[in-house]
Formats: C-alpha cells, sequence, structure tokens
C-alpha cells in the first residue's frame, strides 16, 4: 500500500526562506552540502523533528532547524552595529509572524526562535566570515485524514 504525504519540510523550508529574504535582502541557502559565499547570506540547517500528538486522523510535529546568518569581517567601528541589527530584524521577523502559510494551504504555527549565539566558530571554508546563529522550531499538524 503506497503512503499518501506532504514533503513538510521542503514546504516549511521554503516558506522561511521567503519570509526571511523578504527583510533581510540576503541570499537564503538550505542544501544540505552547500557552500555558497557572498558577503552576508543565512543558513538553514534542517536538525529534527519531534513528534506530538498523532491520531487516526492526523499527527503534530515540531520542526527543528539552525539558523545562521554570516557576515564577512569588517575591520571597522561600525561592524558590531549592523550585525547587531541584523540579528535584531531576524529575530523580531520571526517574533512579529507566528504562523507560516505552507504552500500546500496549511499553516506551521508556534513559530519559536531560541538563544542568540554571537560569534561562533567558523568552519574552515567561512574563516572569514562572523557567524551568528539561532535554533528554530514550529509545529505543524499533517496527515489530515
Amino acid at each position: 500500500m503506497s503512503v499518501t504525504y506532504n514533503n513538510n519540510w521542503k514546504n516549511i523550508i521554503t516558506a522561511l526562506s521567503s519570509k526571511l529574504k523578504s527583510e533581510m535582502k540576503c541570499p537564503i541557502f538550505s542544501d544540505f552540502y552547500d557552500v555558497t559565499k557572498s558577503n552576508q547570506f543565512i543558513k538553514l540547517i534542517p536538525t529534527g523533528s519531534i513528534q506530538g500528538d498523532v491520531t487516526s486522523k492526523s499527527e503534530v510535529r515540531v520542526f527543528n532547524i539552525d539558523i545562521q546568518y554570516y557576515i564577512m569581517e569588517q575591520k571597522n567601528k561600525n561592524f558590531q552595529d549592523y550585525v547587531f541589527n541584523q540579528v535584531s530584524i531576524l529575530e523580531a521577523l520571526v517574533h512579529d509572524n507566528p504562523t507560516l502559510t505552507l504552500s500546500d494551504g496549511s499553516k506551521a504555527y508556534n513559530l519559536l526562535i531560541g538563544d542568540l549565539e554571537l560569534s561562533i566558530d567558523p568552519p574552515e571554508e567561512y574563516e572569514e566570515y562572523n557567524i551568528s546563529g539561532w535554533s528554530f522550531e514550529c509545529t505543524h499538524l499533517s496527515n489530515l485524514g
């Protein structure tokens, strides 16, 4: 028997990318092995999901995604203020939008952005970047039958 499903990961990442791009005005990447560079960009890294309530007609699942904001290091006095401004925009964007409408018409809700970590140690291929990061989660009701 074949299963009926929606690719909720793709739908959530696409909607989140679109929402972030509308305010952040920088590229958004979400491929597992993407090594892309520009002056600043955001990486969405899916980290897992947690199954919640399950009935014969639905499933609640919490999706977890790490959000990392990369910006090329600048040696000037305004750099810190610029980084703080950008991370504040991103935090406010999630706070002010507690739901995401997905391409299948369903909604992700309870959007939460966790604690901010500034100056994450960059991987070798991104040593010239300052990286800030959060854990993001949202809830989705699916498999409605």
